[in-house]
């Protein structure tokens, strides 16, 4: 009995170290990859875990934010619509984070551990270079209520650049509310500059003089990426200008805020990019304005844009409101009346507002109109709410106002832009689900996409096939064996009755692949 006993108690010893997580071989590859855009050396975040010792240290921060759902934050309903490289853990990925935790958070062998992510020159960039960086002159705020300043960085250019990616770090992470940059010809904006006495002017030097808008950037603001040679051109002579508004409470702290820019070569430029704040907080776009919520009522609101003139590529969304707000939904409908997903928050912080990405480049057809529904909470409920007992608030540019606007980041559509793959939001199981080295993978045009009821292809193969209908969570929801594949297409599958949202059509023909995403609609 007691040689058993003994058996039973090497057999659990055993099983328990094998089952042992480590920073080495199972958790800081999670960590590179879903934390350290945020947790890095002058990241948006308080904390870096760019190392073992970094990442223990914080140990038991990490396990709480992952806990109570904190972190990794992504506020968009994933059931509406999914976007490129989307920002959550899976249940796998959190479990293994909380039992090495709980374990006591080993190093395991760091001679096999993944190498931390490098940044550029060590600047703590995550751009692949960094072509030219636009800095502000060090500036001390002047007073503990909001200011809003504009700061003249003059180029030099010899010829014109195109700008591809935009990093914007804060020098003032608590109090830069917003740091938009624009490019200035006509010289006034760099005239009103040089005759202010401090760093950069306001509005008693004189206001701003924009030619083009360039980025817009809020708190939890990533990188501004557009598609592969793609950008906006900055001329020869312009004055690049930064605004950034200051929350309240900054007096006397200096801001030293920066812009690195990632440029194509004009040699490779194909495509130029616009940005534009396309839903105002103000009529005609504003459909049962003013944006005014009286103290201690919840109070929605809805956006309509005009039927666009122009096809649009959709590239990337940004919706914005201040503390007051509570959701933020957008849609577009075609003429024929599709509805098509743009985003939806169903709870909205202030604290995190993204540029989100599609996976592939959402196609508007003329005619569209995009429209949207907010809800603000000015209520004691409100744990954000800045005033206490809350008071009437109504649009304004004080971060104690409120504002109601959506940033698209987009350009003129061309046929095939929808196919341009922008990222995804692939996580290990979908992954193995859909992707294989081994063979050969090709794009599948898929029409149209969106889609409510059936979607079709025009894709030349005919034949024996196996067709796979994969969801984002990499699970195969529908898969059937065909002897007439090209019929099948040509007829096409049906998808009505798949969840609303983005998804994979495989098919294995021969020995190759056909794969595209397209998105469910009602």
């Amino acid at each position: 009995m007691k040689n058993k006993i003994s058996l039973i108690i090497f057999f659990f010893v055993s099983f328990q170290l094998n089952a042992q997580i480590n920073w080495s071989e199972d958790v800081a590859s999670i960590i590179y990859d879903k934390c350290v855009e945020c947790h890095r050396p002058q990241g948006i975040a308080p904390y870096s875990f760019t190392t073992y010792q970094d990442a223990y240290d914080f140990r038991y921060f990490i396990q709480d934010a992952i806990s109570s759902g904190q972190m990794p934050p992504w506020l968009p309903d994933q059931d509406y619509r999914h976007f490129a490289d989307e920002f959550f853990l899976t249940q796998d990925e959190e479990q293994k984070i909380l039992d090495w935790v709980n374990q006591g958070a080993p190093s395991g062998d760091l001679n096999i551990a993944p190498n931390p992510p490098s940044f550029v020159n060590g600047s703590n960039s995550l751009l692949e270079s960094i072509d030219y960086t636009v800095a502000i002159e060090p500036y001390t705020l002047q007073s503990n209520s909001d200011e809003y300043r504009w700061f003249v960085i003059p180029t030099n250019f010899s010829e014109t650049v195109y700008v591809n990616k935009i990093e914007v770090f804060a020098g003032l992470k608590n109090i830069v509310h917003h740091a938009d940059l624009s490019y200035d010809l006509s010289g006034n904006s760099l005239a009103n500059d040089l005759a202010d006495p401090l760093p950069g002017f306001n509005n008693s030097t004189g206001g701003p003089s924009i030619s083009h808008y360039m980025n817009a950037w809020q708190p939890g603001g990533n990188i501004a990426s557009f598609p592969e040679n793609w950008g906006i051109a900055v001329p020869p002579g312009a004055d690049f200008l930064i605004e950034i508004h200051y929350g309240p409470g900054g007096i006397g702290q200096i801001d030293s805020t920066i812009m690195n820019l990632q440029f194509v070569a004009p040699e490779n430029i194909e495509r130029a990019v616009n940005v534009a704040w396309l839903l105002s907080d103000s009529a005609p776009i504003l459909q049962d304005g003013p944006l005014t919520i009286p103290a201690n009522t919840i109070k929605t609101f809805h956006q309509e844009t005009e039927p666009l003139s122009e096809p649009m590529s959709l590239i990337s969304i940004c919706p914005h409101m201040h503390y007051l707000g509570k959701s933020y939904k957008v849609w577009a409908e075609t003429p024929g009346g599709t509805i098509i997903p743009l985003i939806d928050i169903p709870q909205w912080d202030f604290n995190w507002q993204r540029y989100y990405t599609y996976p592939y480049i959402e196609y508007l057809p003329v005619g569209t109109t995009i429209h949207s529904e907010g809800v603000y909470d000015n209520t004691d409920n409100n744990p954000n709410n800045p005033s206490d007992p809350p008071v009437d608030v109504s649009r304004g540019l004080k971060t104690t106002d409120e504002m109601f606007l959506c940033y698209f980041i987009y350009t003129d559509y061309e046929i095939g832009d929808e196919n341009i793959f922008m990222g995804d939001t692939v996580t290990e199981n979908i992954t193995s689900s859909i992707f294989n080295p081994n063979i050969e993978t090709i794009n599948l045009n898929l029409f149209p996409n969106p889609s409510s009821s059936l979607i079709y292809s025009d894709v030349e193969i005919e034949g024996e096939a196996a067709i796979e209908i994969i969801n984002v969570d990499g699970k195969i929801i529908h898969q059937t064996q065909v002897n007439n594949i090209d019929v099948i297409l040509k007829n096409g599958i049906h998808v009505s009755h798949l969840k609303n949202g983005l998804h994979y059509l495989k098919i294995k023909y021969e020995d190759k692949i056909y794969l595209n995403s397209f998105v469910k609609i009602k």
